[in-house]
């Protein structure tokens, strides 16, 4: 059974968040500030951008809150979902003593933050070959200084997505924060984790407005979970790490989640005459089914492939150097200009 408190640092349970008073104010066209030893005057580029940014991020969670149909207090941002992983291992894995569990091959993320925080890695692998979820060795492989397990779902490298009765295997049997990684999941026809959040208090789930909303520059990620979780992590967020602009981009984007879809579609489009073009080729081995934006190819010789396309300015991803992913390579789905162009080349390809 899932117990919150017993997996909080220490520390962090002691924690006061630091508060922005402010905010209560910046709606308040009579208020002064001078609170903040910012510069009244201006800037160089003119007036508006001398204000920090709201620390609660209240009108974007709203926003983001209705737009998901769930509550306000069920919403961190992060610069990024790195950021936010970074904030998870902080919160609940102490130092030199707790670890985390990945399945590789996945998103590089998990491993770096968990080391830049002194923190244990743990691998339960994907199935080799298939690329599959294991959830009883996902289980097997877990130990009492365990605290969080990082599931990418739809998984960056391979594409391959988890299961939502998978999810809930290892929700239930797990006394530790269960982090779905969705930042491909509009790409995706499989059903996403997130109503998983209302029955089950350890499942967070990540996504991002970087990949299907195109908003990358941006670098807004969103962690969804628990009220009782997510109050954990906005103690730990730095109070400004998203500026005034993303906030702002992110609710008029919000208003026009009609385009984002009408652009999910031209590039599920794209993926179908991708690797229809792809499957012709003879050095192409195996094409992973893949549920995200891009496709996880075995090819003949990796190195000298992706070397062949960047002295034609096209660059893929090399992944062999991850486990099980000797001379694989990653291609995102680009426009249809782009993808006839890659075709043209590798039809060169010798």
């Amino acid at each position: 059974m899932f117990n919150l408190n017993t997996i909080i640092r220490e520390n962090i349970k002691s924690l006061q968040s630091y508060k922005v008073w402010r905010d209560d104010y910046l709606d308040n066209s009579d208020a002064i500030f001078l609170d903040n030893c910012e510069n009244n005057f201006g800037s160089p580029i003119g007036i508006g951008y001398e204000r920090y940014p709201p620390s609660s991020q209240s009108k974007v969670k709203e926003a983001i809150a209705s737009y998901k149909n769930t509550n306000s207090n069920q919403v961190v941002i992060g610069n990024g979902s790195d950021e936010l992983i970074d904030l998870l291992i902080r919160c609940f894995c102490e130092p030199k003593q707790d670890n985390i569990l990945i399945c590789e091959p996945t998103f590089g993320m998990f491993k770096v933050y968990a080391q830049l925080n002194n923190v244990d890695v743990l691998n339960a692998p994907l199935v080799k070959e298939t690329f599959l979820f294991d959830e009883k060795l996902i289980l097997k492989t877990t130990t009492p200084n365990t605290k969080l397990i990082f599931i990418c779902s739809p998984n960056n490298p391979t594409g391959t997505s988890i299961s939502i009765e998978q999810l809930k295997t290892i929700a239930t049997d797990f006394n530790g924060i269960v982090a779905v990684d969705e930042a491909y999941i509009d790409f995706s026809k499989k059903q996403s984790a997130f109503e998983l959040i209302s029955e089950y208090p350890n499942i967070i789930i990540l996504q991002t407005f970087s990949k299907a909303w195109g908003l990358a520059a941006l670098r807004v990620g969103v962690a969804y979970g628990d009220s009782s979780v997510i109050e954990i992590i906005n103690k730990v967020r730095p109070p400004f790490n998203i500026n005034s602009n993303s906030q702002e981009l992110i609710i008029e984007a919000l208003n026009k989640s009609e385009i984002k879809d009408t652009l999910v579609e031209s590039i599920l489009k794209q993926k179908t005459y991708l690797e229809n073009e792809l499957q012709q080729f003879p050095f192409v081995k195996n094409i992973t089914e893949s549920d995200a934006n891009y496709f996880l190819i075995e090819v003949s010789d990796a190195n000298e492939i992706c070397n062949y396309l960047l002295e034609k300015n096209i660059l893929i991803s090399n992944r062999s150097s991850l486990l099980n992913c000797k001379n694989r390579i990653r291609i995102s789905i680009g426009t249809e200009k782009e993808n006839k162009q890659l075709i043209d080349i590798l039809k060169q390809y010798n």
